[in-house]
């Protein structure tokens, strides 16, 4: 039986469950509400961020077993949260550009939230199912929303069509689990020692987690992305590579540590390698700037899995901090991106996401330029950005588990991924703009502009005090 104490638990996630409802309603009652429904996005999300504080350090199963609360879920959930937070602020000045300024873009992106928050709190399979399709739903609908342009509905129905092909992995891995158990509880699941080494059991195990590495964009499950980041709004982009990245990492992580099969660990070493390899290789010959940001998404899920991989404490709270100076350093990047698309007369395609555009951007507004030179530094990993610390701490958890080689296969392999931002850093400050400086006319956005500042700031708090994260977020320093 749930209680009302049950309730107040989980009093962010009822936050933002409500929120999203109420949006609908705002939406249909009043003439114009996008503001209203925009400034009550807001202060629903920091809401549930401001109560998640609340939570720390009181580990529950609550509601009849269906929920958990510990450090860790909550962790990841005020990261998603922070992701979003940025995101809905950014998007007010795109989705008014883009002539797409609906109500139901806000409900979109706060269920989208829910169902991300529902698969980080699950402590029962079938709830991270229903959290996932939540999630996965939104997802398609804000890939497609832009629905004038072709490559946005491309993006969506492609999204869509491969999405459903992977929950059939996932529901297919439930059902053998649930065969074998009796149950789909996780604590029950992995409190039976035998059942862990029972073959069918490790089966859907690893069929559940094919499903997630498609949704945090693995090789070989990666294809995705390129064409849905390229063709979303662009915001939305930065959404994805973010909040559902740690979504699906948030999710998945306790099941991996809990299962911690030998046979797992060489497989997530070879993946993460293959991965890490992938992304950062065909990333050298993009000239898309969006494109190159994917390809760096699939790169990162690889530095990821090196945490993954290592199982140990360390992993946990490396993975945590990496995914947080990741929300700030890709959204940041993946915001100025949107705020300097502009579209081709006469049509709806987008000019300026080509990499020449960037050429003496630093010229043209330095502002904007140096912003964008901060989160590629931090994204190559070069300190004292947040992005180094991200990276040392998975490779140090690498080493930790006496996985030596996997951190030095992946510290060359991220060299590569420096080439590249740093070519478009070269290309901002060092290279002649293809056009005078006096044709190009830049307004951005307060909100626009304030949510890059935000971006900016997680950034660099972060990579000169990285320890003011496991300090804030109750983890021991590693």
């Amino acid at each position: 039986m749930i209680q009302i104490k049950d309730l107040l638990e989980v009093l962010p996630l009822l936050i933002i469950a409500f929120s999203a409802i109420f949006i609908l309603l705002l939406e249909v009652s009043i003439k114009k509400s996008e503001t209203v429904i925009f400034g009550f996005s807001l202060i629903a999300i920091l809401a549930a961020i401001a109560t998640s504080f609340n939570y720390f350090n009181k580990e529950m199963i609550i509601f009849n077993q269906f929920l958990r609360i510990s450090n860790a879920s909550l962790t990841f959930s005020v990261i998603i949260l922070i992701s979003m937070l940025i995101t809905v602020i950014a998007s007010k000045s795109y989705i008014e550009k883009e002539n797409v300024n609906f109500g139901e873009y806000y409900s979109m992106l706060l269920f989208a939230l829910m169902g991300m928050m529902l698969m980080i709190f699950a402590n029962d399979i079938l709830i991270i199912f229903i959290g996932l399709e939540l999630m996965s739903v939104c997802f398609y609908v804000l890939a497609g929303f832009l629905r004038l342009r072709q490559k946005s509905n491309e993006s969506a129905l492609k999204y869509f069509l491969l999405g459903a092909f992977m929950t059939g992995f996932i529901l297919y891995g439930i059902a053998l689990i649930y065969g074998i158990t009796g149950t789909t509880n996780l604590t029950l699941i992995f409190s039976d020692a035998k059942v862990l080494t029972n073959y069918v059991f490790i089966i859907g195990t690893a069929l559940l987690i094919i499903g997630f590495m498609f949704k945090i964009g693995v090789f070989p499950f990666h294809m995705w992305i390129p064409d849905v980041y390229d063709g979303a709004p662009t915001v939305v982009s930065g959404m994805l590579s973010t909040a559902g990245k740690i979504a699906a990492v948030g999710t998945i992580l306790p099941i991996i540590l809990a299962v911690n099969i030998l046979n797992f660990k060489i497989i997530f070493s070879v993946a993460a390698v293959a991965t890490m390899l992938y992304g950062n290789v065909i990333a050298l010959a993009q000239t898309n700037i969006k494109r190159l940001l994917a390809y760096s998404s699939i790169a990162s899920a690889g530095y990821i899995f090196v945490g993954v991989a290592s199982m140990n404490e360390f992993a946990l709270r490396g993975i945590a901090y990496y995914l947080i100076a990741y929300t700030f350093m890709q959204l940041g990047a993946f915001i100025i991106v949107a705020m300097l698309e502009k579209k081709d007369d006469g049509s709806r395609d987008y000019k300026n996401v080509d990499l020449d555009f960037y050429k003496g951007l630093g010229k043209r507004n330095p502002v904007i330029a140096t912003f964008m030179t901060f989160f590629l530094f931090s994204l190559a990993g070069i300190p004292p950005f947040a992005g180094f610390w991200g990276k040392y701490y998975l490779f140090f958890a690498a080493i930790k588990s006496n996985q030596i080689w996997l951190a030095v296969v992946a510290i060359l392999l991220s060299l590569i991924g420096v080439y590249y931002y740093l070519k478009i850093i070269v290309y901002m400050w060092f290279s002649e703009s293809l056009e005078p400086v006096s044709e190009e006319k830049f307004s951005f956005s307060d909100t626009g502009f304030a949510a890059t500042v935000l971006a900016v700031i997680g950034t660099i708090l972060f990579g000169v005090d990285p320890n003011l994260f496991f300090s804030l977020f109750k983890f021991v320093t590693p």
